[in-house]
């Protein structure tokens, strides 16, 4: 018979599941939705995705004491996505993308005239949201347009892959989770989660390639397992340091705005370590 406690905590966790779970739904639709219809809705998508994300870095940055340049780090971020994106969609010359150096450029010159104590800091932690933020969503251009017109399905695939490992893992994790993966950094996580979301997201890249005629990437078999494996296990590591970020600053959650999964970064953190990767593979190697 369940004691009182028990029945709390069984009852905290299906109300916390199904938050999830809506919310989640909701949210690859819209996602994937968006994809669908084409190159602009792909791109509006993202852009929101790039700000909500570089603001949210700043909020959990500044809770640490720290000042850096959010606006100029969001500004940053959109101009080098917004640049990949029109290289590709409008044939505007590829060199217009030096423009982003400027602006980094410009951002030394904003702080060398600020009253700031801490100017080191405070470029290093502006560079960091560029580098953490900026260039993995600026590299999901490399994913659309490889073929030289927008293609939703490699970005798609990426996002299908991170998805898939993220729910084995929550799904495993709380069902079998016994031994802890790296309590240090994230208590919750759990060895069994983790080896749950390997095997998942291996079987969901060799389906999508034997059932569905290679759907996401149309690289063959060996590519399509080795994303899943990239994203299995560089996905879980992308989720462990922005745990990182977030201790260091005694932060639980990056944001409100996804209900049970807390902010936009929160729930991109393993796309951001991934998306280099699978990106600059995909564009060279297949």
């Amino acid at each position: 018979m369940e004691t009182p406690n028990q029945a709390a905590k069984k009852d905290g966790f299906l109300r916390n599941f199904l938050q999830r779970a809506v919310t989640g739904i909701v949210f690859v639709a819209v996602i994937g939705a968006a994809f669908l219809l084409g190159p602009y809705t792909y791109a509006m998508v993202l852009t929101s995705i790039v700000t909500l994300a570089s603001i949210e870095y700043g909020r959990l940055i500044r809770a640490g004491g720290y000042s850096p340049h959010v606006l100029m780090a969001l500004g940053i971020n959109i101009v080098a996505f917004a640049l990949g994106f029109l290289v590709n969609v409008s044939n505007i010359d590829y060199r217009m993308l030096l423009l982003v150096v400027g602006l980094v450029w410009l951002m030394f010159l904003v702080e060398l005239f600020s009253t700031n104590p801490n100017p080191l800091t405070n470029i290093a932690l502006t560079m960091l949201c560029c580098v953490y933020v900026g260039i993995p969503f600026a590299l999901f251009n490399l994913l659309a347009f490889k073929s030289g017109t927008y293609d939703y399905r490699p970005i798609l695939g990426l996002f299908a892959l991170v998805w898939v490992n993220d729910t084995g893992a929550y799904l495993c994790g709380v069902s079998m989770g016994r031994h802890k993966l790296y309590e240090r950094i994230s208590p919750k996580k759990t060895v069994e989660g983790f080896i749950g979301g390997v095997i998942l997201t291996m079987l969901v890249g060799w389906s999508a390639y034997a059932f569905f005629d290679d759907f996401f990437f149309h690289a063959g078999l060996s590519f399509a397992l080795i994303s899943a494996a990239i994203v299995a296990i560089f996905g879980t590591a992308g989720d462990l340091i922005e745990s990182m970020f977030k201790r260091s600053v005694s932060i639980k959650d990056s944001g409100r705005i996804l209900p049970g999964h807390g902010g936009v970064l929160d729930r991109f953190d393993a796309v951001i370590f991934v998306s280099p990767i699978v990106s600059l593979i995909y564009y060279f190697f297949t």
